[in-house]
């Protein structure tokens, strides 16, 4: 669940928007689904595959495995009925460690059947080598300073970790 990811991750845009091409935008959106909806059902090990090797390390997993014993700490709750949603792909520079790359907000809410609060996160992801988009930054945005998940929110919370 996005509310158990650490801050973390691994390198100024010009606030024009955009997620660069479509089929770009759409393969970092796919990614960025798949994840998310990973860590909702625990596969911990498709989660810990779709984070850079420079995310997983800054948590102290220097292997996949490693990263799944981190990440699959026991929950309170149980929210098979969550659904995710995926904002506006927008391009964001490299920041620090973390890469330039796609931004994208996500919302995770539990179903009709359990309360529950949504949560949103800010997720950075990057190309590897071969093409595959990863995670390499994930920021729980914080909604009391803006209550907006748009392209500037996720631009922000991406620049302040």
């Amino acid at each position: 669940m996005a509310m158990t990811l650490p801050v973390a991750g691994c390198t100024d845009d010009d606030g024009t928007g955009g997620g660069g091409s479509k089929e770009r935008a759409a393969a970092a959106i796919e990614a960025a689904r798949t994840y998310q909806q990973a860590t909702v059902d625990q596969d911990w090990e498709a989660a810990c595959e779709a984070r850079t090797e420079c995310l997983r390390q800054s948590w102290g997993a220097d292997t996949i495995a490693d990263c799944v014993e981190i990440t699959s700490t026991p929950r309170l709750r149980d929210h098979q009925d969550a659904r995710v949603s995926i904002g506006e792909a927008v391009e964001v520079s490299a920041f620090g460690p973390h890469p330039a790359g796609i931004g994208l907000g996500v919302t995770v809410e539990t179903g009709t059947a359990k309360l529950g609060m949504p949560i949103h996160t800010a997720l950075r992801l990057v190309p590897d080598e071969r093409g595959t988009w990863l995670v390499d930054q994930a920021v729980n945005l914080d909604l009391g300073e803006t209550n907006s998940t748009d392209s500037k929110a996720v631009r922000a919370a991406l620049k302040r970790k």
